[in-house]
């Protein structure tokens, strides 16, 4: 498997954060795709157990070590 041409999920969260992640990704040039993006407002209960973590940032896994560096940097807080 070669992950460089998967696509893959970086970041679960709610709306808001995910939001803020692929702003951030995407500010530093990354193409990203946000997963359940209407369905976690429509129906929270039907994409995740409990509504917790609702929204998935994906990116292809070319991007992944970079990603991985500026989110971690986001939710620290840095």
């Amino acid at each position: 498997m070669n992950i460089k041409n998967e696509i893959i999920a970086v970041f679960s969260g709610d709306l808001y954060q995910a939001t803020m992640v692929k702003d951030l990704l995407e500010s530093n040039g990354i193409e990203v795709f946000i997963e359940n993006k209407l369905m976690s407002v429509i129906e929270p209960w039907i994409v995740s157990p409990g509504g917790i973590a609702l929204v998935n940032v994906k990116i292809f896994g070319s991007d992944y070590t970079k990603a991985q560096e500026l989110i971690a940097a986001f939710t620290n807080g840095k």
